[in-house]
């Protein structure tokens, strides 16, 4: 397994956000600050029943923004190799 990135920003929806990941047993969660615009967000990577990946909130219940954000930090980690 990788290790856990620095905190860092990106941009979503025209506002930078705060991401901190954070490694739980075998689990990577990124811990998401909109800087007091809506409530923090918790996300992970999950598998579904084809054992594909995908981004998923902590607790379910806003996984459009999981998606979306999932993607974003994907892409900034991505960028950095």
């Amino acid at each position: 397994m990788r290790p856990v990135e620095e905190p860092f920003e990106i941009e979503f929806d025209g506002n930078l956000i705060g991401i901190r990941e954070h490694q739980i047993a075998d689990r990577r969660v990124f811990y998401i600050d909109f800087k007091g615009r809506r409530k923090a967000l918790a996300i992970t990577v999950g598998l579904n029943r084809k054992d594909e990946k995908f981004w998923t909130s902590v607790p379910e219940g806003r996984q459009d923004e999981a998606e979306i954000i999932g993607r974003l930090i994907a892409q900034y980690i991505r960028s950095k190799n």
